[in-house]
């Protein structure tokens, strides 16, 4: 349960709420399937993050031996995420810290654990 929240904390993010032009295209380059290549906290290395144009949110990783999907809705303002994942009834809520760098996004948690995810 520790690896969903930290997965849930990795993954969170925000419907879209800024208006300027920088914030859309941030958005923009959000949408579409990412790969967790590094952690500094508990997310798994290959958990596979889905963000949807609509503010649709899909993870699915490997947690003791079994393939899980999450589901839910981010927001996203340009720079920071937030995210509202459901498993098994339980909601999960999550902000993070977007930083775009090349083709990697890393997303940092208020304390300040970093999921370094590169696009599939």
């Amino acid at each position: 349960m520790k690896a969903l929240c930290a997965v849930a904390v990795g993954l969170a993010l925000c419907a879209l709420a800024g208006a300027t032009r920088a914030d859309e295209a941030n958005e923009a380059k959000l949408v579409g399937k990412w790969e967790v290549g590094k952690s500094t906290g508990d997310t798994p290395v290959g958990t596979v993050v889905e963000f949807g144009k609509a503010g649709a949110l899909t993870v699915q990783l490997a947690l003791d031996g079994k393939e899980v999907k999450l589901s839910g809705k981010y927001s996203f303002d340009g720079k920071k995420l937030s995210a509202d994942l459901k498993l098994n009834e339980q909601r999960h809520k999550h902000e993070f810290v977007v930083a775009f760098k090349g083709d990697e996004i890393e997303l940092e948690d208020a304390e300040k654990k970093v999921d370094t995810l590169k696009r599939k």
